[in-house]
């Protein structure tokens, strides 16, 4: 049983979502931060498939580093505390392999999502 904060420093994660319309899995890679038992992803716009996907059906498969949970995702309430840690350890994480790029403005501006990473039984 892998905890999220053992896999924290892997550089992305995979999430499959169940197409709203579809009702076919879609896989992406994305980065992630991990915060509190949980994977925390940004979208850099509220109307990116995965994220109206997961909206509509907020049940998940998230891999990191081989690891895979069935699990939960659910859209970050604006003030939900995570909001300020989970945003600024994004742009911590991936701001040095982007120097080109200023990811503040991006880790404020995109949705957050929270994605359960519960134990293995």
């Amino acid at each position: 049983m892998t905890a999220i904060a053992d896999l924290a420093d892997t550089e992305y994660c995979y999430l499959t979502t169940i197409g709203r319309r579809s009702a076919r899995p879609h896989r992406i890679e994305i980065w992630f931060v991990a915060h509190d038992d949980g994977a925390y992803l940004l979208s850099n716009s509220a109307g990116a498939d995965w994220y109206r996907n997961l909206e509509a059906r907020p049940a998940v498969t998230l891999e990191i580093a081989g690891e895979r949970r069935d699990t939960i995702a659910r859209p970050v309430p604006a003030d939900d505390p995570a909001n300020d840690v989970a945003r600024a350890a994004m742009v911590a994480k991936y701001q040095a392999g982007y120097p080109q790029e200023d990811l503040t403005d991006w880790s404020r501006e995109a949705s957050l999502v929270r994605i359960e990473w519960p134990p293995v039984a």
